[in-house]
């Protein structure tokens, strides 16, 4: 059961990165215009105390990267962008109980711009892009 679960978390986590992805490109600026000119965007997951981080996919530059491996209850990553609109994190973790919690931010000059609405229990994912 518990590798039929990770299989059906790592599906779910395909979409929602594969979404966020199509979203990135056609989304537009609060003033109306693509996001263009590109920009310096820092990565932050938070998770709590309880909360070990495995997957992080995320943009740099036009090109999606990603991150595995166990980084604790927190994961930063300093970025460049090639437009605001391709701003994007997404990540999972797991939690040792129903009130852990997973959030994603995405800062620009060291102040939240965007930020996930946290995710709470065992399984844990938190997206967020600047495209929405």
């Amino acid at each position: 059961m518990k590798g039929l679960e990770k299989k059906g978390l790592m599906l779910l986590f395909g979409l929602a990165v594969g979404a966020l992805f199509l979203c990135a490109g056609c989304s537009k600026d609060e003033d109306g215009t693509q996001g263009g000119g590109s920009v310096k965007v820092t990565y932050k997951i938070i998770g709590s105390s309880d909360t070990k981080i495995n997957t992080v996919v995320y943009y740099s530059g036009s090109n999606p990267a990603s991150a595995t491996g166990d980084f604790g209850s927190t994961w930063e990553k300093e970025a460049t962008v090639e437009n605001k609109a391709m701003a994007m994190v997404t990540a999972s973790a797991n939690g040792l109980s129903q009130t852990s919690t997973l959030k994603a931010q995405i800062l620009i000059d060291g102040k939240v711009v965007k930020e996930s609405t946290p995710s709470t229990g065992t399984t844990l994912s938190a997206q967020v892009s600047l495209s929405n």
